[in-house]
């Protein structure tokens, strides 16, 4: 495993000296670059350790990049074709996704965090890979091919929380024979693009948008809070603006609180 660091210059790019960051073989590297620290971070199977995920950290000076000693992140072989990594800005991580075959080649990720030039690991979560970050509603997607549903394109939203990872329903996206899947965010319309191989189409290269629902709460919308918790189709009371609201906990005594966009309260305006 080696890497090289490019300088763009107009249309042309120039290279430093690669430097090795694994001694041994191995057969895909991912490449994330984590902003809160300042540092490349590269997750890899480690085919000279019975093909263990691994992850390193490196740190870019001018044309040349260095590397911290390897961690491994899943003590068991992954598959080949992965894994993938992501940062993400909003929790300062690391996310890792892959497939783990001694877990019955179940998607997994893992949520990393980056200490100088180390990273050390959260819990595994069993379910996805190929990792892409939504930045503006701090979500982690992830889009993979459902080898347990007919090889159907599927995607699944996670939220980080310190350093574990929560995932929503998965959805399908595509019909079955779905291969090569990857995918991006497009921070300028806040979705992402998810881009496959459509096996029952010709194989033909085919691309679909997503878009995660956040909320459309603005300052002219805002009806006020219920008064309860309530699920999907039940009956609610909702006190309206100019109402006492009575259910409430947790708030600051003698302060102003502004509603945020996920409709909490906060001290600070949203």
């Amino acid at each position: 495993g080696n890497a090289i660091v490019g300088t763009v210059s107009g249309t042309s790019i120039s290279f430093g000296t690669e430097a090795q960051f694994e001694n041994s073989s191995i057969s895909n590297s991912s490449v994330t670059f984590d902003s809160t620290n300042g540092k490349i971070v590269i997750a890899y199977r480690n085919d000279g350790n019975s093909d263990y995920g691994t992850a390193v950290v490196g740190t870019v000076s001018g044309t040349s990049i260095s590397f911290g000693t390897p961690v491994v992140f899943e003590s068991a072989a992954i598959a080949s074709f992965t894994p993938a990594a992501a940062f993400d800005s909003n929790s300062g991580k690391v996310i890792i996704s892959y497939s783990d075959q001694a877990n019955s080649n179940y998607g997994t990720a893992i949520v990393g965090t980056v200490s100088g030039t180390s990273i050390s690991f959260g819990t595994a979560v069993a379910r996805y890979f190929n990792t892409v970050i939504d930045s503006t509603n701090n979500k982690v997607v992830v889009v993979y091919q459902d080898a347990s549903d007919s090889e159907k394109a599927t995607l699944i939203v996670g939220t980080v929380s310190g350093t574990s990872i929560s995932f929503e329903s998965p959805v399908v996206i595509n019909s079955p024979n779905t291969n090569w899947i990857s995918a991006t965010f497009d921070s300028n319309s806040s979705r992402i693009v998810s881009a496959y191989q459509d096996y029952d189409n010709s194989n033909y290269g085919t691309a679909i948008v997503f878009k995660n629902q956040g909320t459309n709460l603005t300052t002219t919308n805002f009806i006020g809070f219920s008064d309860a918790a309530y699920t999907n189709g039940q009956t609610a009371t909702v006190q309206i603006v100019g109402s006492v609201d009575d259910a409430q906990t947790g708030l600051t005594t003698g302060s102003r609180h502004f509603v945020q966009n996920n409709g909490t309260l906060s001290t600070t305006a949203g």
